[in-house]
């Protein structure tokens, strides 16, 4: 079943790109297009994997353990 919601997802994905490019184009906003495609690409990738049961970590705990070793200075 993870391959029809793989197809779902780059199937959505192509019909938002469809839509939303060629207007992005058009206004000369290159920069929300590349922030577009950017975070496009990053949801589809995390979708994917999240369908192939693939363990995600929350981002939470990627600042809680960079910034542990302030946090122990500051109990000090």
């Amino acid at each position: 079943m993870p391959i029809v919601s793989i197809i779902l997802v780059l199937t959505f994905s192509t019909i938002l790109c469809f839509f939303e490019i060629p207007q992005m184009v058009n206004s000369k906003s290159y920069r929300d297009l590349w922030a577009f495609c950017i975070l496009l690409a990053l949801g589809v990738i995390m979708a994917i994997l999240r369908s192939l049961n693939v363990k995600i970590s929350n981002p939470s705990d990627w600042v809680a353990w960079v910034f542990s070793p302030f946090s122990d200075l500051l109990k000090n």
